[in-house]
């Protein structure tokens, strides 16, 4: 007998779990330059772009859920690219996030791990033109 292989896409969506919603919304949206959808703040959860767009983000605080527990996610869950990691390093501490020091991971790619306000762990990148 054969195994049968299922077709996988890369990445549909990812799921972030913060403690505010509304807070955390404002913050990922001014992060990544977004605007605020002020109608979806009132949902259990809060999807950054817009529905047609994948891989979509969503902001997930277990409104509904009375036995979830928050813990924030300690290793970098995703990464986001920007063309300049000194302004977005910049953006995240007025955020008031976490930002580690800069580093150049490989040739031509700077890495840079930063935490939201919920203590989730991110990594943002630049690679050389």
């Amino acid at each position: 007998m054969t195994q049968a292989t299922v077709p996988t896409a890369i990445l549909d969506g990812l799921f972030i779990h913060v403690r505010d919603l509304e807070r955390s919304a404002r913050w990922y949206s001014t992060l990544l330059d977004l605007p605020v959808d002020e109608q979806a703040l009132n949902r259990d959860y809060y999807t950054l772009n817009a529905p047609h767009e994948r891989p979509w983000i969503t902001l997930d605080a277990h409104a509904n859920d009375p036995h979830f527990t928050f813990a924030p996610a300690p290793h970098p869950i995703c990464s986001f690219v920007t063309a300049d990691l000194d302004l977005a390093r910049e953006r995240v501490l007025a955020l008031g996030g976490q930002a580690d020091s800069i580093r150049e991971v490989h040739p031509g790619l700077r890495a840079l791990r930063v935490m939201d306000m919920d203590g989730n762990a991110l990594m943002l990148i630049e690679r050389a033109e």
